[in-house]
């Protein structure tokens, strides 16, 4: 915060500084603003101007996360490429809850309506949810034995009267007929012709009797482990050229889901996911930035006229402000091209930083006003007081923001880059375009008086009169830093659970948590990408060996491994079932025959018999079981009236359908390519376009929160360390975070003290200032400790911004101080009343954001809110005495030497 003086600064300066680059400058921003600010200002609106339609027609909004990742970073390399190949996997999750115990009965309808309500509204492509009986019998070619297969291939002779559509009747003729040939001829015909026959006959019997292919499949729904939780995946259209990114998908998909509800109370029905957390974080945070930006500019506005008691030159100050927002956003898009959901907070630095830069002008323009001044020497003083510590003031700022382009987060980057910048742009503003305006807008002839309008004042002595005695204030502020100094190390939490830092309220962060604690694996999953399916058993016995690690997921859950002994039974069953379906009439032509069945079974049992030596067991025990369903058939029949009958028969019929629907299908599936061969729900997660294979791995523990997420990061990539996914880019970005908060915290102590010994070249003022920034952040820790306020993820960055802004305050009143031992003034009145304006501005700036229901946002409202009247306590009632103290010990030499 800059330093005012009532009192005109004289005229010698330090020998230093007389005719350094600093004063020079200043001393041009003068001229410029006195003698030619009418051209000066029409070339800032000229540049402002280009600035704002350069942003308006080129800048890009980029809302997509993986952005605020450095794509130059190895994980994030192997994520962007996972992404490439394999597409999108990040859904929206529609839940339905079916209780506990769960009841499918319940929940399987409504998930079956929605899925086509929302196929309908999406695109069935984007929506998946369950594993249709079609799908099922598609992938159960490569799902099945090589033994079942051959055995099914072995039957093919019976598939085209199975597929032509002829009647259970029809079907029991042709039986028959190949069973006296066997029990006639068996004997004679060659091994593999009767081998052949026999298979096609048993395959025939089977099914007239309601063997398996001919039952109705059950579908098969995504649902957690417990089997409480039906999950339907929806792939919404992104736009990562909006903040809201699904904005309009998911006001549709609300609109359906509120329907449902309507239509199903008695269902819980819930929606959550990486998509919809971040589309509701992102309205919430939308909300209360917009909330906290007008109570935090209506506080300011009004305390602004308050204090310097009038419109004009307040509402000068925010127009020179107008115009660093357009150059800033001229230069966001020269240098960066975008903004990103970091970086576009630049505009909330800026209002709350940048416009004190003119508090400390429009202040010093004033003081100098009302002691009689001419605009031009009023102008002059401005910059041999106010823009001497604003410059400092912005460098240090500047700088902390800049030290981001040394970390590896590219959104911390892109965001310090544009925030430093800007700070800059605020800086040339204040400095030179407010000067320019105050020239031309003040007319108004000088009068004498106090400079800040009141009565003289009987402050005395260099702390601007404090209430509390010097020795007592001091003693209490020792006591209290060593308290903090002993209670922040132990007790000052660190929370990572990005969950936690979500408003109470969220439908999307609830229904997180209820997954969560339905199954911890729900939503989160890491992936391990390779080249050949035969690479998958190896790395799937490596996951189950890792404790961290719950349910793996891969092809070979749905598909046997391929070998070369499957492509000739694949190639045989494909070409045997490529032949169109012809359906069988709804009633039946001719009855089944109960006396027929019962003869057909007799035959079989002497195929048992005769063949007992020869047949596998597992063959005996087949034809015993279609014996035995076959009589049972009979029995049914025999006690039916003939119109029963007749339906029964239609039954049989009807299954046959079902059987030839499930040949042509398997056949279809072996025909197709193996991802074409897989259920739509779980295509993209096993297996990518280009041929390559995913193994899925989900957390055994919650990994929202930081161990878990560590240890299951660390147990992946045991299994390969090339393993990717969102937990890993996750972990990765907070780790950079971590890495950047420690790099920006140092350097931004660094450039500190830097900039002040720059400024001062002298190690005690450079001491004073940074010895109170480092109480003010210490205070701060304090009372976040008291407060029981954590350091998370959202606000830690707060500390380095601290550091930066923090030390403003002390510099300008050990500028003050300087100023008071060259002229003799003992006041510090307006100073430290400018000092106060510009720290409470910020602190209400981001203060407001305590109004905020993100709790990420809260806090960081709270630590910026603490942080900025640490640093001015500090500033106005312990750096006084202490500077009082200085004087009283120093010798009269050193107190007057400049």
């Amino acid at each position: 915060m800059n330093v005012q003086n009532e009192q005109r600064a004289p005229e010698s300066t330090n020998k230093h500084r007389a005719g350094g680059p600093r004063q020079r400058l200043l001393e041009t921003c003068a001229r410029l603003a006195t003698r030619r600010p009418r051209a000066t200002l029409a070339l800032a609106a000229l540049l402002a101007v280009a600035g704002a339609l350069l942003a308006w027609s080129q800048l890009e909004l980029d809302a997509d996360t993986n952005s605020l990742i450095a794509a130059e970073q190895p994980f994030m390399i192997d994520y962007v490429a996972f992404m490439e190949e394999f597409g999108d996997l990040e859904a929206i999750y529609v839940i339905v809850d079916a209780g506990s115990p769960p009841a499918p009965e319940r929940a399987q309808p409504l998930v079956d309506e929605l899925i086509g309500t929302l196929g309908a509204t999406f695109g069935p492509d984007r929506v998946r949810g369950r594993i249709t009986p079609t799908e099922q019998w598609r992938v159960a070619p490569r799902a099945m034995s090589l033994e079942a297969l051959g055995e099914l291939v072995e039957a093919r002779a019976a598939f085209p009267g199975l597929l032509s559509g002829r009647s259970a009747s029809e079907l029991l003729d042709d039986a028959d007929a190949d069973l006296e040939r066997l029990l006639g001829a068996g004997q004679a015909l060659p091994v593999e012709e009767a081998s052949a026959l026999g298979a096609a006959t048993f395959l025939t019997l089977d099914l007239v009797a309601g063997g398996p292919l001919t039952r109705p499949r059950e579908t098969e729904y995504l649902r957690s482990s417990t089997g409480r939780m039906y999950a339907i995946e929806v792939m919404p259209p992104k736009d990562y050229g909006s903040l809201a990114v699904i904005e309009e998908p998911l006001r549709r998909l609300r609109a359906v889901l509120a329907e449902a509800r309507e239509a199903h109370p008695d269902v819980p029905i819930g929606l959550t996911g990486k998509p919809v957390l971040q589309a509701d974080e992102m309205a919430v945070s939308e909300a209360d930035m917009t909330r906290a930006s007008v109570v935090a500019l209506s506080l300011i506005a009004v305390l602004f006229m308050a204090v310097f008691r009038g419109v004009r030159r307040p509402l000068l100050a925010v127009v020179a402000f107008a115009f660093a927002f357009g150059w800033t956003y001229g230069l966001a898009t020269l240098l960066v091209g975008r903004l990103n959901l970091l970086s576009m907070v630049f505009m909330l630095v800026l209002v709350g930083v940048g416009l004190d830069y003119g508090v400390h002008v429009v202040a010093r323009w004033q003081a100098a006003r009302r002691r009689g001044a001419a605009r031009e020497e009023a102008c002059r003083e401005v910059m041999r007081t106010a823009a001497v510590g604003n410059l400092t003031g912005a460098v240090t700022s500047a700088g902390v923001f800049l030290l981001a382009l040394l970390t590896g987060f590219q959104g911390l980057r892109e965001l310090g880059l544009i925030a430093g910048a800007g700070l800059l742009m605020c800086l040339v503003a204040m400095t030179l375009i407010l000067p320019a305006l105050l020239m031309l807008g003040d007319r108004r002839e000088s009068h004498g008086g106090r400079a800040d309008g009141h009565a003289p004042s009987h402050e005395n002595g260099r702390s601007g009169g404090h209430p509390l005695p010097g020795t007592i204030l001091l003693a209490a502020t020792a006591l209290l830093s060593v308290w903090f100094l002993v209670l922040v190390p132990g007790e000052l939490r660190f929370a990572s659970n990005l969950l936690e830092l979500q408003a109470e309220g969220v439908e999307s962060v609830e229904w997180e948590r209820r997954l969560f604690a339905d199954d911890t694996s729900a939503s989160w999953f890491a992936v391990a990408p390779v080249d050949d399916i035969e690479a998958l058993p190896a790395l799937i016995e490596a996951a189950r060996r890792q404790p961290e690690i719950g349910r793996t997921g891969s092809i070979l859950d749905l598909v046997a491994l391929p070998t070369p002994e499957r492509t000739t039974p694949l190639e045989t069953l494909a070409s045997a079932t490529a032949v169109p379906i012809h359906p069988r009439p709804l009633t039946a032509a001719e009855p089944l025959d109960p006396i027929r069945l019962e003869a057909t079974a007799e035959r079989l049992d002497l195929i048992t018999r005769f063949g007992s030596n020869r047949l596998p067991e597992v063959t005996r025990n087949r034809l015993e079981s279609i014996g035995a369903r076959l009589r049972t058939l009979a029995a049914e029949l025999t006690e039916d009236t003939p119109e029963g009958t007749r339906e029964r028969t239609s039954v049989v019929d009807r299954g046959l359908d079902r059987a030839a629907i499930a040949l042509h299908e398997l056949g279809t599936g072996a025909r197709i390519p193996l991802r074409e061969a897989l259920p739509a729900a779980l295509r993209p997660r096993y297996m990518s376009p280009q041929g390559r294979f995913l193994l899925t791995m989900q957390p055994r523990e919650n990994v929202w929160e930081e161990d878990e997420m560590a240890a299951f990061v660390s147990a992946v990539r045991r299994v390969d360390p090339r393993t990717t996914g969102v937990p890993i880019t996750q972990f990765e970005s907070m780790n950079d975070m971590r890495n950047a908060f420690l790099v920006m915290g140092l350097g931004s102590i660094l450039v500190v003290l830097v900039a002040t010994w720059l400024d001062f070249r002298s190690w005690l003022a450079t001491t004073l200032c940074f010895g109170s920034l480092s109480l003010g952040i210490l205070w701060t820790l304090g009372l976040l400790v008291l407060l029981d306020i954590p350091i998370n993820l959202a606000n830690f960055f707060a500390i380095p911004i601290l550091i930066g802004l923090g030390i403003d305050s002390s510099i300008h009143v050990v500028h003050r101080w300087q100023e008071m031992r060259r002229s003799g003034d003992a006041r510090l009145g307006v100073t430290l009343r400018a000092v106060t304006l510009t720290a409470v501005t910020t602190g209400i700036g981001f203060g407001a954001l305590l109004t905020a229901r993100h709790r990420g946002l809260q806090s960081l409202g709270w630590v910026m809110l603490l942080g900025s009247l640490s640093c001015l306590v500090v500033s106005v009632f312990v750096l006084p005495r202490v500077l009082v103290v200085l004087d009283r010990f120093r010798p009269v030499r050193e107190r007057t030497r400049t």
